[in-house]
């Protein structure tokens, strides 16, 4: 050991330990009680989702305004698609060669075609069910909090 080492072990053996007061830690957990009482702490805060509700509604309208035209407009203007962008898109369409492509469509279509339309309605309804609960409960839950008194 060197000189400071000695010098240091004599000063600390010279140093009576301090030990605290009876009953020192129940004073301590009674002042932290009493301050957390008079303190309001939120453990959960507000829900805030990835994707806004105004995102939501434009994604939903720009989707249902999508599958309005595909029903509605897609017929009347299929007749009109002589453009040439659209033109230069067929011809380079019927240059691929889709045999095994339309194989695996039609046997997947034929896999569908096979499935009764109830069913269909009933995965719908299921899943439109599934998303308005979904919808609920992430609206009762949004402003709920948590506190400790």
């Amino acid at each position: 050991m060197n000189k400071l080492d000695k010098q240091f072990e004599q000063l600390m053996k010279g140093i009576k330990l301090d030990s605290p007061s009876k009953g020192f830690s129940l004073k301590v957990m009674e002042r932290i009680q009493a301050e957390a009482a008079v303190q309001k702490h939120v453990i959960v805060e507000e829900y805030q989702p990835v994707i806004s509700r105004k995102a939501w509604i434009i994604l939903i309208a720009a989707f249902v305004s999508f599958l309005a035209y595909l029903l509605f407009f897609e017929q009347e203007s299929s007749a009109n698609t002589d453009s040439v962008a659209w033109s230069a898109i067929q011809d380079s369409l019927q240059k691929v060669n889709t045999k095994g492509l339309s194989n695996a469509w039609q046997s997947v279509n034929g896999l569908f075609e096979s499935i009764p339309s109830m069913a269909y309605l009933i995965m719908l309804a299921s899943m439109a069910l599934w998303s308005v609960d979904l919808l609920l409960t992430r609206l009762r839950h949004s402003h709920s909090e948590i506190q400790i008194r």
